[in-house]
């Protein structure tokens, strides 16, 4: 907002040069955006201020910011009274109005979207050019002059904040005699006003007017009508000065696309309390610029008078909050300059602002205000005080769950946290069954009717997405499933904490993802010291609920440690990855946090990284179809011990040849590795050989 700084220095004896002010200013209430001299305006600067909504009310016209600066710099306001607006002027018609003097009503039909309407009906009205000093003034504030009744009219709006209009009290429609109407209502499906602006704008029935008995004079605190407004003719005005919602202000101006120096004021939220006072000022201006003008009317509906809150404070907590120690005796001082009335309770006030300071709802508002008139630059820079409360003591629950964190992060997974919440269309899209399930009763929205009974459907849903920008996706998450049971966090519902990790790759003709994965198993797993690891494929019927619906028939297993069903995974059903376009193969896995902690075993043993080369040799064997890989791995090993150091099987294969036979390959890296010494070639042969004939003992055929 633009402001004048001769006037703000008629108002305020500060000595400060424009930009000592705009510096003084930014540092201490609004920051000043640009300091520029007017043109042709006697030597005036603009001083274009970033004033905050929540000041709107107080500090948008050049009384209110000369009040601020009075009371920052401390130093009286050439008003007569600081913090008080001219005293209502006298009507001068003299007596009782006769039957034939101009008279108006008002009508509010909604006093929430209209809390005040101040009317004032002037007769004797002169108009024509401004006075050069009145034109400048708007100039130097970015208004330009159209004649005095209206630039009268925006000066008041630049002295106190509050907008006003000027209708052609001969130019309203209806009333009975010499008695006009003005209504505030919303307007009517279809009505379309002629504004001052020469559009045309089309109304609807969330836009408020100002209506006459026959149609709209003017959109509500944006824009005046063309038919209302003043002219070279009028001799009878009714000044206008009301407080309009401001959710209705800004919904108007948005959908009318019309934005004004009054609809800024309005939206934000302006005074009722000032509207009076503005009115009266406009005709006191009138009559001292033109000399003439009478007040033969004034009206004022005002159903809910707004009464200034009281605000208990206490000094203690100020210092404390501002973190400086400030004199008891500033506290009354800092009140009087901002001109609010305080009045000593016990060891604090009981403090009334002004109605205009709709910012000052709480007693930390009213804290600010001191620190404001303190001055910032003297409040120590030091740490706040504050008491150290040690960290709960971590569960095993959490280690756990941290530690196979860290050993997902490490296998090359990224951690995704998503919704707890699921919806019809995607629990169709899973084939999962709705009962068991726990619904909401006020669901945020359609996506999130219920708790989500499988949390592996958002992490499969998540790597689809996630594969139509790259080639390759692996996700984990500790997330919760929720069912209709008993116990848990919601009376009647259980829940249960599961490990998900999802996986997918573009072009995976040989279905080398499934082994990934249980690659990834294995390792988090291992590195929560689960021993004795078994997986066992689910076949076609023999499916647990968890692994119903979701998984590849077959190519899905669960896992066992312990005779206990720790975890299950799979490639995802082929139907599922259609209904999700998923552009590749996607399979996941779900460990039970829960089975997991009763089994893993909590210590960790480290050795040392091997100082002697290792030897890597690889083998293939075609075994029936039934065998388990875990099987052909339990052979190996005991074959190979004790210089097997590891195996990493890395190969599936089966051609029509194998599959006429019922037959598998499966290919493994062996590695062989002494913690004493180098081993030898041949060393390596002979344990190979021993290897083969515990295979071949199998009835199993090596692959040369």
């Amino acid at each position: 907002m633009k402001f004048s700084y001769n006037w703000l220095k008629e108002l305020v004896p500060f000595n400060d040069s424009p930009q000592t002010l705009a510096d003084f200013l930014t540092m201490r209430v609004f920051e000043v955006e640009s300091v520029e001299r007017a043109q042709g305006a006697g030597g005036d600067w603009t001083l274009d201020i970033k004033v905050l909504p929540n000041r709107m009310a107080d500090a948008s016209g050049h009384i209110g910011m000369a009040r601020e600066i009075a009371a920052l710099k401390n130093i009286p306001l050439k008003i007569k009274t600081a913090g008080r607006e001219p005293a209502d002027m006298r009507m001068r018609a003299g007596g009782r109005a006769s039957r034939n003097t101009p008279r108006i009503k008002i009508r509010v039909d909604d006093a929430q979207d209209c809390p005040r309407y101040t009317a004032r009906v002037m007769t004797d009205i002169a108009p024509g050019p401004s006075p050069a000093w009145l034109r400048e003034r708007l100039a130097v504030c970015g208004l330009q002059s159209v004649n005095n009744l209206v630039d009268m009219a925006n000066y008041v709006m630049l002295e106190y904040g509050q907008p006003l209009h000027v209708f052609d009290y001969d130019a309203i429609g209806g009333g009975d005699g010499r008695q006009k109407i003005i209504r505030v209502r919303r307007a009517r499906a279809g009505e379309v006003m002629p504004a001052l602006d020469d559009k045309t704008y089309a109304l609807d029935p969330d836009v408020l007017v100002v209506a006459d008995a026959e149609s709209p004079i003017a959109i509500a605190g944006i824009k005046g009508g063309k038919g209302s407004g003043v002219s070279d003719t009028t001799r009878a005005i009714v000044i206008e000065a009301a407080n309009f919602a401001p959710a209705r202000i800004r919904r108007a101006s948005q959908a009318l696309g019309l934005r004004t120096d009054a609809s800024v004021r309005f939206e934000h939220g302006l005074d009722p309390e000032a509207t009076a006072s503005a009115a009266d000022r406009l005709a006191d201006l009138i009559r001292e610029i033109t000399g003439q003008g009478v007040c033969v009317a004034r009206t004022d509906a005002y159903p809910r008078k707004e009464k200034p809150v009281t605000i208990a404070f206490r000094p203690e907590d100020a210092a404390r909050l501002i973190g400086a120690e400030i004199p008891a005796s500033f506290y009354p001082q800092a009140f009087r300059r901002l001109g609010w009335r305080a009045t000593k309770k016990g060891a604090g006030f009981a403090v009334t602002p002004p109605t205009l300071r709709r910012d000052i709802r709480i007693a930390e508002d009213i804290t600010e205000e001191i620190a404001r008139l303190w001055d910032y630059n003297r409040i120590p820079a030091r740490l706040p005080s504050m008491t150290y409360t040690l960290p709960g003591r971590k569960t095993d629950a959490l280690f756990q769950e941290e530690r196979l964190r860290d050993s997902a992060v490490g296998a090359g997974l990224a951690e995704s946290i998503l919704s707890r919440f699921t919806s019809d269309a995607q629990l169709e899209v899973y084939s999962i069954a709705r009962d068991h399930l726990l619904s909401l009763r006020n669901p945020a929205g359609p996506d999130a009717q219920y708790m989500t009974p499988r949390a592996v459907m958002g992490y499969v849903s998540s790597a689809a997405e996630n594969l139509r920008i790259t080639e390759d996706v692996g996700i984990f998450g500790i997330a919760k499933n929720f069912t209709a049971e008993d116990g848990g966090m919601v009376p009647g519902a259980r829940e249960r904490a599961v490990l998900i990790i999802a996986v997918a790759r573009k072009n995976d003709s040989d279905g080398a993802i499934f082994y990934r994965l249980k690659g990834m198993v294995d390792y988090l797993l291992a590195s929560a010291g689960v021993g004795g690891r078994t997986y066992r494929p689910i076949p076609p019927g023999g499916e647990s609920r968890a692994a119903a619906g979701i998984y590849h028939p077959w190519r899905r297993a669960e896992i066992r440690a312990e005779d206990t069903a720790v975890a299950v995974m799979g490639e995802i059903s082929p139907a599922i990855l259609k209904n999700i376009k998923a552009r590749g193969r996607i399979a996941a896995a779900e460990i039970d946090m829960e089975r997991l902690a009763k089994i893993a075993d909590a210590g960790i043993a480290y050795r040392p990284v091997g100082r002697y080369p290792a030897i890597i040799r690889d083998i293939a064997v075609i075994v029936p179809e039934t065998t388990q890989t875990d099987d052909a791995l339990a052979v190996i090993r005991d074959a190979g011990a004790p210089l097997l150091a590891g195996t990493d099987p890395f190969d599936y294969f089966q051609d029509e040849t194998l599959a006429a036979g019922a037959q598998k390959s499966i290919a493994f890296h062996l590695t062989f590795q002494s913690p004493e010494r180098t081993l030898t070639d041949a060393e390596v042969d002979g344990i190979m050989r021993r290897i083969r004939d515990a295979l071949e003992a199998q009835n199993w055929e090596i692959k040369r």
